[in-house]
């Protein structure tokens, strides 16, 4: 059977109800599908990353506009037994560790659609030790989305990704990025904690970064831009800073109307699958342009299992 029905069957069935997802819902909804193909698909070894891929490719989208921004979230599994990709993960949503699954996203936007690129599950060795650490998914992530063509306005992230490496790597390919800093970067030679700033960016240097940066404080925090014109504001750097609020707005669709968070199988690799189609289902709702995706959740609702 065609890969293409699973992943519809279960993308609408996860948008289809608002309790808790099973397999089972497939089956009662789709005839030609029960809920143990959809569970053994989903067990099946399959590359979702080149499932991802050639959506993207199938899309007619100028990729020459719009942003590309990373960040993570923690898949919540307070409960997990035995599934390969649960740690303890600090979640700031919580403000403490917990057990969950590290999902990190590299999305592009151009304010109207919002397209994943490239995702993955954080995963260690048999001795503990990252497989790939997130700073190298980031330059990883952005060097594939290049190759397929994407060439970003800008390039936005939170101060744990403003690695030396990565800023150091998108000025060299000419890429502009507006970031978050930690507080205790040196800049021109003075920790940011330790300067005053005027109510506009400063020119200089960060320590280990070969090229000049724009940075700013802004409500106890720093930001920092390798835009170096000069004539560049606070508030102009911010603003294009908070464009990455949209992966904010990702993961949180992703969790309250596609289960995120509900798939239990102990592999890996059914989690990564799962992912994928969480995503698929999502794109679905966002396809329905003239609703928000919560009034499209409701129209799948009342077109597959009649709420009213």
């Amino acid at each position: 059977m065609n890969n293409n029905i699973f992943l519809r069957a279960i993308a609408i069935s996860l948008l289809s109800n608002n309790g808790k997802f099973s397999y089972s819902q497939t089956g009662e909804m789709f005839s030609k599908v029960s809920s143990y193909q959809a569970k053994r698909w989903l067990d099946k070894d399959w590359d979702e990353q080149k499932e991802l891929e050639k959506y993207i490719t199938s899309l007619n989208i100028d990729w020459s506009k719009g942003w590309l921004m990373i960040d993570d979230t923690v898949i919540e599994k307070p409960y997990a037994k035995n599934i390969e990709c649960v740690y303890w993960q600090y979640s700031s949503k919580n403000g403490n560790f917990i057990q969950g699954i590290s999902l990190t996203v590299l999305l592009w936007c151009d304010g109207k659609q919002n397209i994943p690129i490239k995702f993955m599950v954080y995963e260690k060795d048999e001795n503990g030790k990252p497989i790939k650490t997130k700073n190298e998914f980031a330059i990883e992530s952005l060097k594939y989305a290049l190759e397929l063509g994407i060439r970003p306005n800008k390039v936005c992230f939170d101060s744990k990704y403003a690695s030396n490496n990565l800023l150091n790597w998108l000025d060299n390919n000419k890429l502009t990025y507006y970031s978050q800093l930690q507080s205790n970067r040196s800049f021109n030679g003075k920790q940011l904690k330790m300067r005053r700033f005027q109510p506009y960016s400063e020119l200089g240097m960060l320590k280990g970064v070969g090229h000049k940066v724009n940075v700013t404080k802004h409500c106890n925090r720093y930001y920092v831009t390798n835009s170096t014109e000069n004539h560049i504001t606070s508030q102009q750097i911010v603003k294009e800073y908070r464009v990455r609020w949209k992966i904010e707005v990702l993961f949180r669709n992703l969790k309250q109307l596609c289960h995120l968070e509900e798939c239990q199988s102990q592999r890996t690799t059914t989690q990564k699958h799962y992912v994928y189609v969480c995503m698929r289902a999502l794109l679905l709702l966002e396809k329905q342009n003239q609703r928000s995706v919560y009034e499209a959740k409701k129209y799948f609702q009342q077109k597959f299992i009649g709420v009213k």
